[in-house]
């Protein structure tokens, strides 16, 4: 079991509680099918947890299509009663806040502005000057929230996939880098002047991630949240996390 914090507009701040369904059963909770459950009943997902309906409600669509929106303490979902083999699973979820439960970077990451930012500054290493290529004018708060964004794991990894999209272009494969460094060391042991060469050879490793590839990073967190939903809209109002990342090699 764990607990949930929404400010609601009208309610103030409620801590709502999430539990597996052996917890619900043993705290004798009533409650049923997600998508029979009405609005202020405890619901059951697909994946066995249980939780209070916050909001349901019913839309039609123009041509007649019934859409069915609930809002949970993780997040919501929408269905189409006529489509019955709809699947509500809450594990794995990242935050309350998008439809997927994928982070909003993750969400991002899928739409055109944040692809067309990395590839600018896979051409183009500089914060300002790919904001400016890829977004146009924006404001400087604006500006501010595209580099944070840019400094996340999230768009560390799709700067990577261009970067190794550009240099497949150009010939510059795995094979070509490891076929470079066979031909370094053959130059070392002939004991000729190797370090160009070398520095070359690690400059295409790191634009192939090739030595990432050979490394395991093991982190704790200590994490702290709490979610705010004002009117069906959430927001992160803070999350304070600390971490410490151990990097080592791995035998072979």
């Amino acid at each position: 079991m764990y607990t949930i914090d929404i400010r609601h507009k009208d309610q103030g701040l409620v801590s709502y509680r999430v539990y597996r369904k052996n917890e619900a059963d043993n705290e004798k909770i009533n409650y049923k099918y997600w998508k029979e459950a009405k609005e202020g009943d405890y619901a059951v997902s697909d994946d066995e947890y249980v939780s209070q309906v916050i909001k349901k409600t019913e839309y039609e669509a123009d041509d007649g299509r019934v859409s069915v929106y609930m809002r949970f303490p993780w997040g919501y979902t929408f269905y189409n009663p006529k489509y019955p083999s709809k699947k509500l699973v809450v594990a794995g979820r990242k935050t309350n806040v998008t439809f997927t439960g994928k982070s909003y970077i993750e969400v991002q990451s899928g739409q055109d502005k944040m692809k067309n930012l990395a590839q600018m500054f896979a051409l183009k290493p500089d914060y300002d000057l790919a904001i400016e290529w890829a977004l146009g004018a924006v404001t400087s708060s604006q500006r501010r929230k595209w580099k944070r964004t840019m400094k996340s794991e999230v768009f560390k990894k799709m700067v990577r996939e261009e970067l190794q999209n550009l240099l497949h272009e150009h010939g510059l494969t795995e094979k070509y880098t490891l076929d470079l460094l066979e031909s370094a060391i053959s130059v070392a042991k002939d004991k000729k002047d190797v370090p160009s060469m070398m520095r070359a050879v690690e400059n295409l490793q790191d634009m192939h991630g090739m030595k990432e590839k050979y490394m395991t990073k093991t982190v704790d967190k200590i994490e702290s949240k709490s979610v705010t939903l004002i009117d069906d809209i959430t927001k992160e109002e803070s999350h304070i996390e600390a971490s410490r990342t151990t990097t080592k090699e791995l035998d072979e």
